[in-house]
């Protein structure tokens, strides 16, 4: 019953948009930035426990075999947590692996990077892979990363067609989908009028595998 009255509110609120956008000339998507409307508690719950059920895989774009289940220091793989992380997104963080000692991460107040130490520093962290994508095509989408170092935090989550600004989530999808044009937005927080990826998305979407996980 709860998830048909969060499908209700998304449906009606996408309604809302469209009346204040005409009634304005301005799209109401522009000023959205209210989280628990955007990313219901429970939906994320729903996702963090099927995660939390993936089987975890062996990394097969290492050119060296490790044990299944290591945490990555592959260049181009992504990285998600369910902790909240600094109050930015306040159900997850991603970012996507740049070198073995760093990452590229959309935090407030921008592009920039961290430190790739998810393993020690996170309560809760997963790893996941491109299933379509070669490593050199992972590279690529790390560079697509750090090619937007210095562009400042996008709060505007429904506006993942921005490309001047940027959200964690945002950032990674944006990478796959503009040199690849494989989408890894599942759809579970669209809207009518606008589509947003929470983190979590981009460990159960169909197009990654899990290859690490700490819980």
């Amino acid at each position: 019953m709860k998830n048909i009255i969060n499908c209700f509110l998304k449906v009606n609120l996408g309604f809302i948009f469209v009346i204040s956008s005409n009634l304005s000339n301005v799209s109401a998507l522009d000023y959205t930035n209210d989280q628990d409307t955007i990313f219901p508690k429970e939906e994320v719950n729903e996702l963090i426990t099927k995660a939390n059920n993936l089987e975890i895989n062996r990394d097969d774009k290492l050119k060296t075999r490790t044990a299944t289940g290591t945490y990555p220091t592959r260049k181009g793989v992504i990285l998600v947590t369910d902790d909240a992380y600094k109050g930015v997104i306040k159900t997850g963080h991603s970012a996507i692996i740049y070198t073995s000692s760093t990452v590229v991460e959309a935090n407030e107040p921008g592009v920039e990077i961290g430190p790739n130490n998810w393993n020690t520093s996170k309560n809760q962290a997963y790893a996941v892979t491109v299933k379509d994508t070669t490593s050199k095509q992972d590279v690529s989408a790390a560079d697509y990363c750090y090619s937007q170092l210095g562009k400042p935090y996008n709060w505007n989550f429904y506006r993942m067609d921005y490309r001047d600004k940027f959200y964690c989530s945002q950032l990674i999808r944006s990478a796959y989908l503009d040199l690849y044009d494989i989408d890894l937005n599942t759809g579970d927080f669209d809207i009518l009028t606008g589509k947003a990826i929470h983190p979590m998305e981009l460990v159960n979407t169909s197009k990654t595998k899990l290859i690490y996980r700490k819980k």
